[in-house]
């Protein structure tokens, strides 16, 4: 897995090089950080994702990246 973070204004017109299969999470505080998380496929994501909604939710959960509508990937 690659993990990277990006300031919030950067991640703002950030579009990750493989958006099926990456996650992103928000950092505390004043911090406005946004942590990317790529795993090796979508079923290891999805699986993650599930997990997590197991727990009760926090505001640091790992939360889908969104594809782009007009095929940019």
């Amino acid at each position: 897995m690659k993990r990277y973070t990006l300031s919030g204004a950067d991640s703002l017109s950030h579009v990750p090089e493989h958006p099926e299969r990456t996650a992103m999470r928000q950092h505390q505080r004043m911090n406005f950080d946004v942590t990317y998380q790529v795993w090796p496929n979508r079923p290891a994501m999805l699986k993650s994702l599930e997990m997590q909604e197991q727990r009760a939710p926090r505001f640091d959960d790992w939360k889908p990246c969104r594809i782009p509508s007009d095929g940019r990937s």
